[in-house]
């Protein structure tokens, strides 16, 4: 059976619908820089058009978090957080930004995931956070 590979990014790509061999997609990795709002600051956030992981997207539930978290800040007062999912780091950097927290980004056992979150702290003037590859997980 073939992994099928959707990439929620493609819904705002102009280009022709294409479909990508999912070997060759994890080989030549295209990225979508976009410019996102986060509370009080705009962040230059870079994702994968397609990542077979799902690591390529921005979730609505990002925002909202964020927006709830600035409501609820002083929950974060000297805490250490780490972030399971952390995908494009997007919400890392924030509330490193934001808060300076002391925080840790982390994701599945991907290099192309902890080399996109890396670059995309550059992007947005930050030191590189800390990052946990994780294995895969089963549940009983």
């Amino acid at each position: 059976m073939e992994t099928a590979v959707f990439s929620a990014a493609s819904l705002f790509d102009d280009q022709d619908e294409m479909q990508v061999d999912a070997d060759e997609q994890t080989q030549s990795m295209d990225y979508v820089e976009r410019s996102h709002e986060f509370p009080g600051m705009k962040l230059s956030i870079r994702e994968f058009s397609c990542h077979q992981l799902n690591a390529n997207l921005l979730w609505p539930g990002t925002f909202l978090f964020a927006d709830w978290l600035v409501k609820n800040k002083s929950i974060l007062h000297g805490r250490r957080i780490l972030e399971l999912g952390s995908g494009t780091g997007a919400l890392a950097i924030f509330l490193w930004k934001a808060f300076q927290v002391d925080i840790t980004t982390s994701d599945y056992d991907d290099e192309e995931i902890e080399e996109n979150i890396a670059y995309n702290c550059k992007a947005n003037n930050l030191n590189v956070l800390p990052h946990i590859r994780r294995k895969k997980i089963i549940y009983f």
